[in-house]
C-alpha cells in the first residue's frame, strides 16, 4: 500500500513539475535540431560541433514536431555570433517539422559568414501559448593549432589624469549550495589583491574611498548591484570606472537564454531573482555610466554552466564532458556587452573554457595571476613605462595559455580602447 501511495505521489509530482514549468515558459532545446547537409548526415543536438572544414555552404535549422506545431515560422529567430541571419533563408515545412535553410552570404541581401575557429549559433523560438526554447550551438570550424602569438608592442598609450572609481567583486563562498553550486578557492582572493594593487602608485593611487570592494557574503546581489549605480552616478565624464568580477558566470538552468553573474546570495533554483543578469551589467554602463574611459576585467567563467544532460549547474572542477558544454557568457561580454570607444573589456577565457585556479599560481587564477604580474611591470611591451590595456591583454593572454597549455584563451574586446592606460612604471 505504501509503495502504491508512493508511486502516485511521485506521478502526482511530475505531473506538477511538468505543468508548472508550461506555464513559467521553460525553456528546452528539445525542439531544435542543426544539420549541416553538404557535409554530414549527422543531426547535431550537442552543443559544441566541430568540423574539419573551414567552410560551411548551408546551414539547415529543424523545429522538430510536436513543438513546430505551435511555433510559427516569424516566432524562429537564428543569430550567428550575435547577428541574425533569418532574412533570406528559406523557410520549409515537411512531416518532420518546420525548417528555416541558410546560406552563405552572396550580397547584402541576405546570408551568413562563418569566422574561422569558433563561430556562436542561437536559435530561439515562441509557440502561440507564449512558452519559449533555446538552444546554443558552438561550431569549431577547422583543426585548432595551439601557437603562442608573439606580443606586438602596442600604441601611444593614454595619459589619464582625471578621478578613479572602482568596482571590485570577488565570491568564493555562496550561501546556497543547491544544485551543484560549488565554493571557489581563490575569487575574494584575487578581488582582494586587485583592490590592494589599485591603491599603489604603479595601479593609479586609487582613492580607497573611490573603491567599492565587495568579497563573499558583503557580494550581495542588492550589495553589487547598489555598488555599480552609486558608482555610476558619482563618476564624471572625464572620469574613469574600473570593474573587476571574479566568481561564477551561468546561464539559468530554466532559461539559458539569460545569462548571470552568481552572486553571494543566489539560488540557482531561482536565478531569476537572485543572479545578476550580464544584460543589466550592459544597461547600466550603456544608460548610467557617465564616464568616457571604463575598464572592464572579467574572470567569472569558473563554471562551465548548464549541463545538458542533468539539467544541473556544474562547476569547473567537475567539467569532464568538453562537448556537453559551450558556456556562451565570454561570447556575450566581449561580442555584445558594449563597444563605444574608450571602454575595454577583458574576460579570463574563451567559449567553452574554464577559468582556472590553483595555490601554484599564488593563491590565486590564472587570469588574476597572469593580470597582476603584468600589470606590475612585465606587460610594458614598448618600454614607455606605462602598461596598456592592449598590453596587458597581450601579456596576459600569452601567459594564461602558457600556464594551461592552451586550456585557457582570454579574450578582449578589439577596439579604439587598446590604449587605455591600466598602470605605471616607476622609473
Amino acid at each position: 500500500m505504501k509503495s502504491q501511495i508512493f508511486k502516485i505521489t511521485a506521478v502526482l509530482l511530475f505531473l506538477l513539475t511538468n505543468f508548472a514549468s508550461a506555464q513559467t515558459g521553460f525553456s528546452s532545446r528539445a525542439p531544435f535540431v542543426l544539420e549541416v547537409p553538404e557535409v554530414s548526415a549527422t543531426r547535431y543536438i550537442a552543443p559544441v560541433v566541430r568540423l574539419p572544414l573551414k567552410e560551411v555552404p548551408t546551414l539547415k535549422f529543424r523545429v522538430l514536431e510536436p513543438y513546430a506545431a505551435e511555433i510559427d515560422y516569424g516566432k524562429i529567430i537564428v543569430t550567428l555570433n550575435g547577428n541574425g541571419i533569418n532574412r533570406g533563408c528559406d523557410k520549409k515545412l515537411d512531416a518532420q517539422g518546420k525548417i528555416v535553410h541558410c546560406g552563405r552570404r552572396e550580397d547584402r541581401l541576405g546570408g551568413y559568414d562563418l569566422l574561422p575557429g569558433k563561430n556562436v549559433i542561437e536559435i530561439r523560438a515562441t509557440d502561440r501559448k507564449g512558452r519559449e526554447y533555446y538552444a546554443s550551438y558552438l561550431m569549431i570550424l577547422g583543426d585548432k593549432t595551439a601557437v603562442i602569438e608573439k606580443p606586438e608592442a602596442s600604441g601611444k598609450a593614454e595619459v589619464f589624469r582625471g578621478r578613479k572609481f572602482a568596482v571590485i567583486v570577488g565570491v568564493s563562498e555562496y550561501k546556497f549550495n543547491d544544485a551543484g553550486l560549488k565554493n571557489l578557492s581563490f575569487a575574494d582572493d584575487d578581488a582582494q589583491a586587485i583592490a590592494a594593487f589599485l591603491q599603489t602608485p604603479a595601479g593609479g593611487s586609487f582613492a580607497s574611498g573611490d573603491i567599492k570592494l565587495l568579497v563573499n557574503q558583503n557580494a550581495s546581489l542588492l550589495a553589487v548591484r547598489s555598488a555599480l549605480l552609486e558608482t555610476a552616478k558619482r563618476a564624471k565624464s572625464e572620469d574613469l570606472v574600473f570593474i573587476f568580477i571574479a566568481g561564477h558566470g551561468a546561464p539559468d538552468p530554466v532559461a539559458p537564454q539569460n545569462l548571470y553573474f552568481l552572486m553571494a546570495d543566489t539560488k540557482v533554483v531561482d536565478m531569476a531573482k537572485t543572479a545578476f543578469p550580464m544584460t543589466e551589467l550592459k544597461q547600466i554602463l550603456d544608460t548610467q555610466v557617465y564616464a568616457q574611459r571604463v575598464i572592464t576585467l572579467i574572470d567569472t567563467c569558473h563554471s562551465a554552466g548548464i549541463n545538458q544532460k542533468s539539467q544541473s549547474l556544474v562547476s569547473g572542477r567537475d567539467l569532464v564532458q568538453e562537448d556537453d558544454e559551450n558556456n556562451i557568457s565570454n561570447f556575450y561580454l566581449t561580442n555584445q556587452l558594449f563597444k563605444q570607444a574608450g571602454r575595454a573589456i577583458i574576460t579570463s577565457s574563451d567559449v567553452n573554457e574554464v577559468s582556472q585556479e590553483s595555490a601554484k599560481w599564488g593563491n590565486h587564477g590564472v587570469f588574476t595571476w597572469a593580470l597582476l604580474d603584468g600589470l606590475k611591470g612585465k606587460a610594458d611591451l614598448n618600454g614607455d613605462n606605462l602598461i596598456t590595456a592592449g598590453e596587458i591583454f597581450q601579456y596576459t593572454r600569452v601567459n594564461v595559455q602558457k600556464a594551461t597549455s592552451f586550456q585557457q584563451n582570454p579574450l578582449a574586446l578589439s577596439g579604439s580602447s587598446a590604449n587605455l592606460t591600466l598602470a605605471f612604471i616607476s622609473k
